[in-house]
Formats: C-alpha cells, sequence, structure tokens
C-alpha cells in the first residue's frame, strides 16, 4: 500500500538521513521524495510503499528529535 508522508524537520542535512535510515530499517520503500528548505525547516514529502501500517513507521519518526510534525494519506492504488 503507498502512502505519502509530509514531515516538517531541522533545517540539517543529517535530520534527512535519520529519517531515510528509520524507513529503510522499518521495511518500508521509498518511491518518490520531494524536499523543499526553508530558513530553519525542510518541507518534505516522501511516498512510501509496504504491507506494513503505516503507523510502524509515523511513531518512529515521531521519536526523531529532528522532526517537528508528520502527516500521512493514503493514496489510491491503480488496477493494473
Amino acid at each position: 500500500m503507498k502512502h505519502r508522508l509530509t514531515l516538517n524537520v531541522a533545517n540539517q542535512t543529517v535530520a534527512v538521513e535519520r529519517f531515510l535510515r528509520v524507513a529503510r530499517h522499518r521495511g518500508f520503500k521509498l518511491t518518490a521524495l520531494e524536499l523543499a528548505c526553508d530558513q530553519d525547516q525542510f518541507a518534505v514529502n516522501i511516498t512510501v510503499d509496504s504491507d506494513k501500517p503505516i503507523y510502524l513507521l509515523t511513531q518512529q519518526l515521531n521519536k526523531l528529535v529532528d522532526v517537528h510534525s508528520v502527516t500521512t494519506a493514503q493514496l489510491q492504488q491503480q488496477a493494473s
């Protein structure tokens, strides 16, 4: 199932590396990444794909000190 996550993280490159590492360790495949920089934070949109429940990822992301907020949206699956 695909989900889009919107994160606001501290404006540090290590913060981006941290949340990408968490997604990988939790078994979520990154399919899209958009990153916009503000003066004090990054606005990040990522799309992940996994059969695992999305809360397994969002709970861990919310624990990161550099992550200010996380919101999720489920994306529609296209029929093949």
